[in-house]
């Protein structure tokens, strides 16, 4: 049970890490909609990677701070990949999130136990908290099994991840070239009007091995109220289908409770090294 709880700090860490840098770019950006998914998208099994981008672009970790719009909802990913012999791959992870006027946030997320964490039997489905607090410039993960507070380090340096997104990544330009941008109007989502738009990115025939055209089509459904996306549909033919929703979206001020590290948690302190890698102060839990 220790082998889990321990693998499941590291998981969250990493995504933090990971992130935290990621998201830098919304800090300088006008309260519009993300942009479309540019090319570089990995794929592959498991829910982490839908979690990996609902976390970092649309739950908005990292990003700038949003203050004056509280509220509190639930959220749920669905991810669906059918394979060539026409067996599925499914994945459900749920959650709760929540931000206060002064533009602290708390990410409570259960998902399936997949990997290591199924052959360790867990009893339980996977829990991991993200608490950020941008007033006392502190993040936290949550560990309940152990009751451990794990501070996260300072985000990279904001200048460089801003201008690396505005100068885009690998393929940027191209995939701009090839996605077509509708608008879908707007629509009731969890309680919040959102305005959304789809993607239509065309992957030409023979840019990545390809003997067909790949077709990959990204929803999104931004709150000007939220200044978030509330949610999202993605289908591409290598990796399957997503949708990520939020939902009973309530406008009122959170308990302050939900922003503070329990009195009966230890606090430890996780450091940054090479390649966006982590390594926790003090000693590790003991093996059971």
């Amino acid at each position: 049970m220790r082998n889990a709880a321990k693998f499941i700090a590291m998981a969250g860490v990493a995504m933090i890490l990971l992130l935290s840098g990621a998201g830098l770019r919304a800090q300088d950006a006008a309260s519009a909609p993300p942009p479309p998914p540019l090319a570089g998208h990995g794929h592959g099994h498991g829910p982490g990677r839908d979690e990996i981008r609902f976390l970092g672009f649309e739950a908005g970790l990292g990003e700038k701070t949003v203050t004056g719009a509280p509220f509190s909802a639930s959220f749920s990913t669905e991810s669906t990949e059918t394979l060539a012999d026409g067996n599925q791959i499914k994945h459900t992870s749920t959650g709760t999130i929540a931000r206060d006027s002064q533009g602290r946030t708390r990410r409570d997320m259960t998902w399936p136990a997949f990997g290591p964490m199924a052959v360790a039997g867990r009893s339980a489905p996977p829990h991991v908290t993200f608490v950020n607090d941008p007033v006392a410039g502190t993040r936290y993960i949550l560990e309940a099994d152990t009751k451990t507070a794990r501070q996260m380090p300072p985000p990279p340096n904001k200048a460089e991840f801003t201008r690396k997104a505005h100068t885009g990544g690998p393929g940027a330009e191209a995939a701009d070239k090839e996605t077509v941008t509708t608008s879908l109007g707007t629509q009731t989502i969890g309680g919040v009007t959102a305005e959304g738009t789809r993607y239509t990115r065309t992957i030409p025939a023979g840019q990545i091995g390809n003997v067909k055209p790949i077709v990959v089509v990204t929803e999104r459904w931004y709150s000007s109220e939220l200044q978030m996306v509330v949610m999202t549909k993605r289908s591409d033919p290598r990796s399957g289908d997503t949708v990520f929703q939020m939902t009973s979206i309530a406008r009122t001020e959170p308990a302050a409770s939900l922003f503070q590290v329990p009195a009966d948690y230890t606090v430890a302190q996780t450091t940054a090294h090479a390649r966006g890698a982590v390594r926790m102060a003090g000693p590790p839990p003991a093996e059971e």
